[in-house]
């Protein structure tokens, strides 16, 4: 009995194991990146499975093509409101910006002449915030299915009984030998 709770907590430690690895992963949206077509104004979008605000990590990178120096900025507005704005040249290393915002579209303006590559993206966490409801959702599942298990296999049990017993011959008093070709053996004296 002792190895079947053992058994149950470890069943525990692997589920919530598991959502906790898949709960922390994060979703990437590409804005800009060098090779591909180069946009102004980007669409994007902020979501998160429960709750209504979203954590996010804005990470961009200018590099000059022909080693010139150029200004560059980007912003993120959502709706009317503006997220994050920053101003700098080709020469400063890459940022990241991390912050939380509501969820919803979200729009990123790049300005940088044609002769910068931009690398700008944006991370989110959708699943970050249903780490508790689905530690609880699984608890309770595999409860489920620890009791559902000893339920089904009695139900089970208790048919194979009952078809056990239904399917054997009561002999009875009344019962008469055909007196057909049957006969007692004959032995020798």
């Amino acid at each position: 009995m002792k190895s079947n709770y053992i058994m149950w907590a470890i069943a525990f430690v692997l589920v919530n194991s598991g959502w906790y690895i898949v709960s922390q992963q994060s979703a990437s949206q590409e804005i800009n990146r060098p090779g591909a077509e180069f946009a102004e104004n980007r669409d994007a979008e902020l979501t998160s499975l429960v709750g209504d605000e979203s954590e996010y990590e804005l990470e961009h990178c200018f590099e000059s093509k022909n080693g010139e120096i150029y200004n560059v900025s980007i912003e993120v507005w959502q709706g009317s409101e503006l997220l994050y704005d920053w101003n700098g040249t080709t020469e400063d290393s890459c940022v990241t910006y991390s912050d939380v915002a509501s969820d919803g579209d979200i729009v990123v303006l790049t300005s940088a002449d044609e002769s910068v590559d931009v690398t700008t993206t944006i991370r989110t966490w959708p699943m970050k915030d249903a780490l508790i409801p689905g530690v609880v959702m699984f608890s309770l599942g595999t409860i489920v299915v620890a009791y559902g298990e000893k339920i089904i296999r009695k139900i089970i049990t208790k048919r194979l009984e009952n078809t056990a017993q239904e399917s054997e011959i009561q002999p009875s008093d009344s019962y008469d030998a055909p007196s057909g070709i049957w006969q007692e053996p004959v032995r020798p004296n």
